[in-house]
């Protein structure tokens, strides 16, 4: 029996590897409640969870940038030099995505608010 249940934790890791990309509306969802009470939000660990998921899909889609710019392809968007869109205002993009992007990986999310904010013209 104690075998089963050994065979079924490593089921579980190998059916959802550290590796899988956190959704839109995961983000969301965590970042609402650490929004909703700030004095506690640097002491949860979903903090330094959600600090490194915004990192990897910033960093994700500057190699996307590239990689498109190398291949010769459009911009998905075309932020003036020496402009970003803050963290709140990226929230707020986030959560007013429709429901089907929000199960979208995080990237793609970040994605579309950037274009809308900074559309190619």
């Amino acid at each position: 029996m104690g075998r089963r249940f050994a065979f079924l934790g490593v089921a579980m890791l190998v059916a959802a590897p550290a590796s899988a990309k956190m959704t839109v509306g995961t983000f969301v969802s965590k970042a609402t409640a650490l929004r909703a009470n700030p004095l506690a939000a640097l002491a949860s660990p979903d903090f330094s969870l959600l600090r490194t998921e915004a990192q990897t899909a910033t960093r994700e889609l500057k190699a996307d940038r590239d990689a498109r710019k190398a291949a010769g392809r459009p911009a998905l968007a075309c932020p003036p030099p020496g402009q970003s869109i803050g963290i709140m205002e990226m929230l707020d993009g986030l959560a007013a995505l429709p429901a089907a992007d929000k199960k979208r990986p995080l990237k793609d999310g970040y994605a579309k608010v950037i274009a809308k904010r900074f559309p190619c013209r």
